[in-house]
C-alpha cells in the first residue's frame, strides 16, 4: 500500500490528466486554448495590415490623382504651343508668298532698279521656307507630345481604377478581418462557458500536471532504492500543503478520502 502523501499525488496527476468536457486532456485543452489564441492574433494582425494596405492605397490615389491633373495641365499647354506653332508656319507662308511677288516685281522693273528688290525678295524667301520647315517640325513634335500624354492619361485611368478597386478590397478585407476577430471573441466566450476553463487557467493546469508527472517519475525511479522515510521526511514540507489542497478541493462527492490509507 502507497503511503498516504503519495497516494495524494497520484490522485492530483489524475484530477489533471482529464480537465475538459467529453474526456480531453490537458494538453489537448490547452493546445485548443493556444491555437484559439494564435487565429485570435492572426485575425488582429490582418486587420491592422488591411487598414495600412487600405491607407496606403489612399494615398496613393491622391498621388495618382495629382499626376493625372498634371498630365492634363501640360496636355492643353502643348495644344496651346501646337495651334501658336501652326500659326507660325502660316505667317511664313505667307512671307514667302510675299517675297515671290517681290521678286517677280524686281524682275519686271529690270536689271536696274529691281536687281536689288529681286535680290533681298530671294533671300527673304529663303529664311521664310527655313523657317517655315522648323516650324512645322516644332508643331509636329508637338502633336506626338499631346498624343503621348494621351495615352499617359488614359494609363493614369487604369491605374486609378486598379486603385480604386483595390482600396475597396484591402477595406473589405479589413471588414472581414475585424468580423473573423469579433467571431473568434465570442467563440473564446462560449468555450469559457462549455468548458469551464480558460486560456491562463488551462496552461497553469498544463504546467502542474507537467510537474506532478515528472516528481511521480522521481520517485518511481526512487522506489526500492531509498527508504521511504528519508523519501517522505524530505518532501513532507511539500507533500503536506499539497495534501491540504487535495483535500479542500477533492470535488469527487465519495467522501472517502480523509482517514483512507
Amino acid at each position: 500500500m502507497p503511503s498516504e502523501p503519495k497516494r495524494r499525488l497520484f490522485k492530483l496527476l489524475r484530477r489533471t490528466a482529464k480537465v475538459g468536457q467529453g474526456g480531453r486532456t490537458v494538453e489537448e485543452e490547452n493546445a485548443l486554448w493556444t491555437a484559439h489564441g494564435r487565429a485570435l492574433a492572426g485575425s488582429r494582425d490582418a486587420a491592422e495590415a488591411a487598414q495600412r494596405i487600405a491607407s496606403s492605397l489612399a494615398k496613393q490615389r491622391a498621388s495618382v490623382d495629382a499626376a493625372q491633373d498634371r498630365a492634363r495641365a501640360i496636355s492643353v499647354r502643348a495644344g496651346e504651343i501646337a495651334a501658336a506653332a501652326k500659326k507660325i508656319v502660316e505667317t511664313f507662308d505667307r512671307l514667302g508668298l510675299s517675297s515671290l511677288n517681290a521678286g517677280l516685281e524686281g524682275a519686271r522693273l529690270g536689271e536696274g532698279p529691281g536687281k536689288s528688290l529681286t535680290l533681298v525678295a530671294d533671300e527673304v524667301r529663303e529664311h521664310a521656307s527655313r523657317g517655315g520647315d522648323a516650324a512645322r517640325e516644332i508643331a509636329g513634335g508637338l502633336a506626338e507630345c499631346v498624343g503621348e500624354l494621351a495615352q499617359v492619361s488614359a494609363q493614369i485611368d487604369r491605374v486609378r481604377e486598379t486603385s480604386t478597386e483595390a482600396t475597396q478590397d484591402a477595406a473589405r478585407a479589413a471588414s472581414l478581418a475585424v468580423e473573423g476577430e469579433r467571431a473568434l471573441a465570442e467563440m473564446g466566450d462560449r468555450m469559457k462557458k462549455a468548458t469551464g476553463s480558460d486560456p491562463e487557467t488551462s496552461r497553469a493546469i498544463a504546467e502542474a500536471a507537467e510537474h506532478a508527472r515528472a516528481l511521480v517519475l522521481a520517485l518511481s525511479q526512487l522506489s526500492g532504492k531509498v527508504p521511504r522515510g528519508i523519501v517522505v521526511g524530505a518532501l513532507r514540507p511539500m507533500l503536506e500543503p499539497l495534501g491540504r489542497l487535495l483535500d479542500d478541493g477533492d470535488g469527487d462527492g465519495d467522501g472517502n478520502d480523509q482517514g483512507r490509507g
